[in-house]
């Protein structure tokens, strides 16, 4: 990757991949707090709700650092390095979406969060311009993974200010848009890798790009998406119920 982009466009794409995992991390643990202090949860669980969530999430992204950098984690069966990069990137996921079905604290802590929060926190999507510029200019990725992958993404991150702004205004059918939204967002996660197997795309080799597949794009992206519509069906209940008392 380094002889086929210059150097500062590389260190410049590096510095952005490393930094939104932290952005984003940072950001959804202080939301964490915000809504615990919201909620009637007890006080110990209002402080530990916070540094637990803000403690795995960590994990998470050290796990992905170091199995997505080859000269850490080498593998020369690229099978079995599929295998644990999809066991990395979705394994949590799955532990993270799990509570909110079995999780009375974690049912309480979703349901205290403000809906436009966990909308508005997709802007990081935006950064998918990079699969087209340098990595598509490049000849890094393909055109078949790079333009569907920066299309959608950047879609995503680009209405996520207006549709939070609608729903935190109550505008009409906003939860509906903030639904539709959050699909297309899923979709679009479930697209790009597609592309990326279907154009042989090698991003798990283009360290620190490979945090993309295993943290920050379509795992982290897709865990917010289902804490979103979560969040957008106990906040639309509440508004239907408001309502037909105040009619």
């Amino acid at each position: 990757m380094n002889a086929v982009i210059p150097p500062l466009v590389f260190r410049s794409v590096s510095l952005v991949t490393l930094a939104l995992p932290v952005a984003v991390i940072g950001a959804l643990t202080i939301f964490t707090a915000w809504a615990a202090e919201r909620s009637d949860l007890s006080p110990r669980a209002r402080e530990m709700v916070p540094v637990s969530v803000g403690g795995f999430l960590a994990v998470w992204l050290a796990l992905g650092l170091i199995l997505g950098d080859p000269a850490n984690f080498p593998l020369t069966d690229s099978n079995l390095r599929r295998l644990l990069s999809l066991v990395i990137g979705f394994g949590p996921v799955l532990i993270a979406a799990a509570p909110l079905a079995g999780s009375t604290t974690i049912r309480t802590l979703n349901a205290a969060m403000s809906p436009e929060w966990l909308v508005r926190v997709q802007i990081y999507r935006i950064a998918g311009f990079m699969f087209l510029y340098p990595l598509l200019y490049y000849g890094a990725i393909p055109t078949g993974f790079a333009v569907p992958a920066a299309v959608g993404d950047m879609l995503t991150g680009l209405l996520a200010p207006s549709v939070a702004s609608a729903v935190r205004n109550r505008r009409r059918h906003a939860f509906a848009w903030a639904i539709v939204w959050n699909v297309f967002g899923i979709v679009d996660l479930i697209v790009a890798p597609t592309a990326a197997i279907l154009s042989r795309a090698q991003v798990l080799a283009l360290y620190p790009i490979s945090l993309v597949p295993l943290f920050i794009g379509p795992p982290l992206g897709i865990l917010i998406h289902i804490w979103s519509l979560c969040n957008l069906r106990v906040a639309a209940r509440i508004e239907m119920t408001t309502t037909a008392s105040e009619a």
